[in-house]
């Protein structure tokens, strides 16, 4: 009789362990297959340190991005610290803007070799979409140079700005105002709104005004 109740508490055992270890492997499949289909599971992928990367368009160089270190991720975008420097060139091959901070995020694309461009440090078929500059930025933007922060670079359409406050010293004057914009193809900057400060007009502009 006891070697029956022994016999059949050993049996209830083995079927609960069973059962533990189904329900908790499904409930482990399910959180696996869960994160790996989840947007916000990303991953670093590399990470280079004194990196710098150039991109070029039909042999010309376009801009330049340098700093103390920058981490890719499995969604193509990065994120890049330290002494961060930005330039974009004219076709002269003269810099036509330079920007400074020391954070910076942005998104990765893939480059069709066909554009005649490239990018070292990046991989030789990609190139930066996009960046954001969140923290204190200064700028020299055609000699126009300033601070600012929140700053939004669109390598692809060639724009920069941002939408805080701004103080810029240069061939418009010293100014000061509320959000800019620059255009890189243009070489065109413009603060948006709010504008305080000493305006220099061009000579031309001046003469009109006798």
């Amino acid at each position: 009789m006891l070697g029956r109740l022994y016999a059949f508490l050993f049996i209830v055992t083995i079927a609960l362990l069973l059962w533990y270890q189904k329900r908790y492997l499904d409930e482990s499949s399910e959180i696996f297959q869960a994160q790996l289909n989840s947007e916000n599971l990303i991953l670093p992928t590399s990470s280079v340190n004194k990196f710098q990367t150039r991109s070029y368009e039909n042999g010309y160089l376009k801009y330049s991005f340098s700093g103390d270190k920058i981490i890719y991720f499995t969604d193509n975008h990065f994120e890049a610290i330290g002494n961060l420097v930005y330039k974009t060139f004219d076709n002269q091959q003269k810099e036509s803007s330079v920007i400074k901070t020391t954070r910076a995020t942005g998104q990765m694309e893939l480059i069709d070799e066909k554009e005649g461009q490239t990018a070292l440090s990046v991989g030789a078929n990609s190139r930066i979409k996009y960046a954001i500059l969140p923290d204190e930025v200064s700028f020299n933007f055609n000699e126009n140079i300033g601070k600012t922060k929140n700053i939004y670079i669109d390598m692809i359409n060639q724009n920069i700005q941002s939408d805080s406050k701004i103080e810029s010293n240069g061939p418009q004057g010293k100014l000061k105002g509320k959000g800019f914009s620059y255009s890189i193809k243009d070489e065109e900057f413009k603060i948006k709104s709010d504008v305080d400060g000493k305006i220099s007009l061009p000579e031309d502009n001046k003469n009109k005004l006798k």
